[in-house]
C-alpha cells in the first residue's frame, strides 16, 4: 500500500501565511524561499501585493508544477489583471485565493484554529471561516489532482537572480602592423691583404757537406793543441 507524502509549503516572504496554511493542511512548513537558493515546494504562498514577484519565479520546466496560494488581505481583490493571471498560470498548476480572516489577526497564534477549520462542519463555522474552509478544500483538490504528492520529492523553484550578468573579458585584437619594405644591407668588400715576404736562402749560399766536415775537423785540431 503506497503512502502519500505530506505536501511541502513554502512562503515567498515573511508574513505571507505559509505557517498558518501548513497547520491548516497538516503539511510540512518549508520556510521561506531565500534568494540564490532553490527550494522544493508543492504549494507557494504569497500575498496579493507579491503576485508580480511570484510570476517571475523560476519553476521546473516539467509538470506538474507547484500550486500558488494567495493570502488576501482586507480590501484585496480576488482576481489579478489578465496579463498577470496568464503569467501565473504558466508557472503554476493552479492559483487559489485564500480569503482574509480578520479574527485570526487578533490572536497571538493561529496554528490551532487553522488546523481545526477543515475538521469542523461548515454550518458550525462563521461566514469568514466558511469561505476560508471552501478555499482550503479547493486547494486540496488542486493539489491531489495535480499528481504532485505522487512524486517522491516536490518540484524545485527559485527566485530569479538579481545580480547583473558578469562581463566576459574579450581579448583586444591589435591591428596588423603595416609591412615595411625590405631594404638590403650593404656589406663592404674585404680589403686585399698584402703577403708577408718569407726569406729564402739562395742556392749558392747554402753550405755543402765537405765544407761543414772540414770546419768540424779544424775545430777539433785546435782544441787538441790547446790541451
Amino acid at each position: 500500500m503506497s503512502t502519500v507524502r505530506k505536501p511541502v509549503i513554502v512562503g515567498l516572504a515573511a508574513g505571507d501565511g505559509a505557517t498558518t496554511l501548513a497547520a491548516a493542511l497538516h503539511a510540512h512548513d518549508g520556510g521561506r524561499l531565500e534568494a540564490r537558493a532553490a527550494r522544493g515546494a508543492d504549494i507557494v504562498v504569497c500575498r496579493q501585493a507579491s503576485l508580480r514577484h511570484a510570476a517571475t519565479l523560476v519553476c521546473a520546466p516539467a509538470r506538474p508544477r507547484p500550486i500558488l496560494a494567495v493570502t488576501l488581505g482586507p480590501g484585496d481583490e480576488h482576481a489579478p489583471a489578465d496579463g498577470l493571471r496568464h503569467a501565473l498560470h504558466q508557472r503554476f498548476e493552479a492559483v487559489v485565493a485564500l480569503p482574509h480572516v480578520a479574527q485570526w489577526h487578533l490572536l497571538t497564534t493561529t496554528h490551532h484554529d487553522a488546523a481545526a477549520v477543515l475538521a469542523q462542519p461548515p454550518e458550525q463555522l462563521t461566514s469568514p471561516l466558511r469561505e476560508h474552509a471552501a478555499a482550503l478544500r479547493a486547494l486540496v483538490a488542486a493539489l491531489v489532482g495535480s499528481g504532485l504528492l505522487a512524486r517522491p520529492v516536490p518540484p524545485l523553484l527559485a527566485r530569479p537572480s538579481a545580480d547583473p550578468p558578469r562581463a566576459i573579458p574579450v581579448p583586444v585584437m591589435r591591428p596588423a602592423e603595416r609591412a615595411t619594405r625590405f631594404q638590403p644591407v650593404l656589406i663592404a668588400a674585404p680589403r686585399p691583404v698584402a703577403p708577408v715576404p718569407v726569406p729564402r736562402l739562395e742556392p749558392d749560399l747554402e753550405p755543402d757537406d765537405d765544407a761543414l766536415e772540414a770546419e768540424a775537423t779544424g775545430e777539433a785540431v785546435a782544441a787538441g793543441r790547446a790541451g
